[in-house]
């Protein structure tokens, strides 16, 4: 029993760990999603992705928003008006320390002849280290519509882009 619970411990977690979640962003710089109201019609969405998501995930998570807002307003249909993917690089730094066993050796010398003497002692060392992360931001203004959709390749369908999108990324 314990070791069904663990190994369903570890799907879990790891079905977890494969899928970023999608939800809105706490705070500014955290990974989610966010919108703007610009005008009555007219939004700004951005999707801040985690590092281990790639600019085409991002991309796809601000799309899904952009049709979940769309249809939140009792819409039909969203064009892209412009759209961007920026590249944001951190990095942390910080010192490992580690202990290692090693001897201190004093050797004194008199009149007679030299002694020497080895003292068990512990050796810090210090190594700092890099972590270096890429996190990529897209960012589009919507203009949401009803009924028959303006002629342009950037319009989508606001139920149909979130029906596809929502299957895909779960």
């Amino acid at each position: 029993m314990k070791r069904l619970l663990a190994a369903s411990l570890i799907l879990g977690l790891a079905a977890c760990a494969s899928n970023p979640p999608y939800a809105r962003a706490p705070s500014p710089t955290a990974q989610g999603y966010s919108e703007q109201m610009v005008s009555q019609d007219r939004w700004r969405v951005r999707y801040t992705g985690s590092r281990s998501m790639s600019p085409a995930q991002v991309q796809d998570y601000a799309l899904l928003r952009a049709a979940q807002l769309t249809l939140e307003q009792g819409r039909d249909w969203f064009e892209v008006v412009s759209r961007d993917t920026d590249q944001d690089e951190k990095q942390r730094y910080w010192l490992d320390t580690q202990y290692r066993p090693d001897y201190a050796v004093r050797r004194s010398c008199g009149l007679v002849g030299c002694t020497t003497e080895a003292t068990p002692v512990l050796v810090r060392e210090q190594v700092e280290r890099v972590d270096t992360r890429i996190v990529y931001e897209h960012w589009m203004e919507i203009v949401v519509g009803s009924g028959a959709p303006t002629a342009s390749p950037a319009v989508y369908d606001a139920q149909e882009t979130f029906n596809t999108l929502k299957s895909r990324i779960g």
